[in-house]
């Protein structure tokens, strides 16, 4: 099985939230030979299973995977990209005619951090933000196949800039399966040209008129959006509440 980090005590706290982040100020100490990008067992001073993560050198030292005492094989990674897609399907994002681009996992709020996987058309784009994530690509890749059935028929990998303070480990843009030519993506009916290698992905194919954008669906599209990015902005600002005890403690 994993090796374990342990807690001092009440650092527990936050995870017992299930908050999905272990700061480097609340280990106690850790197994020897704990190697970056690891899956590892989180335990608290109590001696108690408290979380399963990728671990990496760091003020975020662990990110929490599952909070079961689970393995982290084929069958977590399909259940969870499963899980992130039927949520797509029943707010109407994916399996839509009208839309076939969207975000499929958004990290920490796919219970996945440090993984973002977007969908432009039939190929989807795989970012890694963490060492972990990045040494689980190829298993990533074989689940996301395999859930997405024919949804999918390119993954291309894009992680070069995401993780540069780790030199080391030769994150190469490319695909990880299949190939294609074909940028072509549509969102809500409008046509993208999407350049897989930009930070910035969308090139307008579909011009608009002032009277769409003038028009109250665009405005009430545009405040739905910003509603749904409010739960991001509390989980942040929990997180730099959480970081500034952590700084605290530290002094």
């Amino acid at each position: 099985m994993y090796k374990n980090i342990y807690l001092k005590k009440g650092k527990d706290e936050s995870l017992k939230r299930f908050h999905p982040w272990v700061f480097s100020g609340a280990i106690q100490r850790m197994d020897d030979g704990i190697e970056e990008g690891e899956v590892v067992r989180v335990i608290n001073a109590n001696g108690d299973f408290i979380a399963v993560g990728h671990y990496q050198k760091g003020t975020i030292t662990v990110r929490v995977l599952s909070f079961e005492d689970i393995a982290i094989d084929d069958a977590f990674w399909e259940k969870s990209i499963l899980s992130a897609l039927n949520m797509r399907i029943r707010i109407g994002i994916a399996d839509n005619p009208n839309n076939n681009t969207y975000r499929l996992i958004h990290g920490e709020g796919d219970y996945l951090p440090g993984l973002v996987i977007d969908c432009y058309g039939k190929t989807a784009v795989i970012q890694a933000h963490s060492v972990g994530m990045h040494y689980s690509r190829n298993e990533v890749c074989k689940a996301l196949l395999k859930v997405m059935g024919g949804r999918i028929e390119n993954v291309f990998y894009k992680s070069e800039t995401t993780i540069p303070q780790k030199k080391d480990l030769h994150q190469e843009d490319g695909f990880l399966y299949g190939h294609t030519d074909d940028n072509v993506a549509v969102e809500n009916g409008l046509k993208f040209h999407i350049d897989w290698l930009k930070r910035k992905a969308y090139t307008f194919s579909t011009p608009l008129t002032d009277e769409q954008v003038c028009d109250n669906s665009f405005v009430d599209l545009a405040l739905d959006i910003a509603k749904a990015a409010k739960p991001m902005n509390d989980f942040l600002n929990y997180t730099f509440e959480e970081y500034g005890e952590f700084k605290r403690d530290e002094r």
